[in-house]
């Protein structure tokens, strides 16, 4: 190849550089923008303190990589009586990997109907620890918080034992409430899934649920059969 060939490939090959990191930059924009979503529902029913019990949770996003809108609820029956009810709609935002910080509003349905305001930040801690932190600004002011932390460990391929633990907090003591500043309750135990598939695995939970009241504390086990979808 002569000199003039030279030359003349010269504009040829930089134009062709530039317009592949175009449409990888376009590529790239495109899946920055995609939109994705995932559902999580989580129904059992079983035994706790001696009284029939079943209990919903189910939680999911929908956005892009960065920015999604996120919901999550949770209840609980007693001797076919609803005890428990609340629902969570959050704006959540990718801050660093594997975390999200959330924002958004909290609405208590039982025992009393009240509304929260919700901060908190949801993801994946070193060895693979399923971390999930928030606290709530009540609207009459009041402060409270949730920490749960989850840890997936495979048996085998299908077989999932995924122990956890649960702690709900008050900043200050509500006597008319019968609420105690410091941890008011905690739920810990194990659950064991079996993964048919990815998005279908039926599960046993054992558990042990601890409540303190202004007078006093009181503790309860419960033994639950379930079904976890993923959609």
């Amino acid at each position: 190849m002569n000199t003039n060939e030279i030359q003349w490939t010269r504009p040829l090959a930089g134009a062709l550089i530039l317009s592949l990191a175009g449409v990888a930059g376009t590529a790239r924009a495109m899946e920055d923008d995609a939109v994705f979503q995932t559902t999580r529902i989580e129904v059992d029913a079983g035994r706790r303190n001696s009284k029939d019990a079943a209990a919903w949770r189910a939680d999911g996003w929908i956005g892009t990589d960065y920015n999604r809108f996120a919901w999550r609820t949770e209840g609980l029956r007693r001797d076919g009586r609803l005890d428990d009810a609340e629902v969570q709609a959050l704006y959540s935002r990718y801050v660093a990997p594997f975390w999200d910080l959330q924002l958004g509003l909290r609405r208590e349905l039982k025992p009393e109907t009240r509304n929260f305001g919700v901060i908190g930040i949801r993801g994946v801690a070193p060895y693979a620890f399923d971390i999930d932190l928030a606290g709530f600004v009540r609207s009459d002011g009041r402060l409270f918080a949730r920490t749960r932390v989850e840890y997936d460990l495979l048996l085998t391929n299908r077989l999932i034992a995924k122990p956890f633990v649960g702690i709900d907090w008050a900043a200050r003591s509500l006597p008319a409430e019968g609420i105690k500043a410091g941890a008011t309750s905690s739920e810990w135990g194990l659950n064991l899934r079996y993964e048919i598939t990815r998005a279908v695995s039926p599960y046993l939970e054992v558990g042990r649920q601890w409540q303190r009241e202004a007078g006093g504390s009181t503790s309860v086990n419960s033994v639950r059969i379930g079904l976890r979808l993923v959609l």
